[in-house]
């Protein structure tokens, strides 16, 4: 009983780890810049309202996903109120070193096969899957 409660409690503090990025099958980070306006939308004079520039993003097809590896398919946007007046780069923290190389430590494609397995991934085709 102890160890499964330990599980439950550990699992439940390893979905919480990571980003959140949005999503939509088949769409770019041209279209997610697009899209992008709702950032506009959910600003007033006196306030931000995160739940707007949300449900604008959900009403043109995104998806609000939370990961630790974001695939190519997967952008940033703005997730407190600062970040609404200056929006991250869609782009940002994908665990790519300067010079745009994958650093293993951080992505999942140059994770080797245990290490990949371990983080409840799967192998396929010798890459790391999500």
């Amino acid at each position: 009983m102890a160890r499964a409660l330990v599980m439950i409690v550990i699992g439940l503090f390893l979905a919480g780890c990571g980003k959140h990025y949005w999503e939509a099958p088949g769409r770019s980070v041209t279209e997610f810049q697009t899209d992008s306006g709702c950032i506009q939308e959910s600003k007033t004079k006196y306030e931000v309202s995160e739940r707007i520039y949300r449900r604008c993003m959900q009403a043109q097809g995104w998806m609000r996903v939370q990961t630790q590896y974001p695939s190519t398919s997967q952008f940033r946007g703005p997730e407190e109120e600062e970040e609404f007046y200056s929006p991250p780069n869609p782009l940002s923290e994908r665990g790519l070193s300067p010079g745009g190389t994958v650093d293993s430590s951080q992505s999942p494609a140059g994770l080797s096969r245990t290490e990949c397995i371990s983080r409840g991934r799967f192998w396929a085709d010798g890459q790391c899957r999500r």
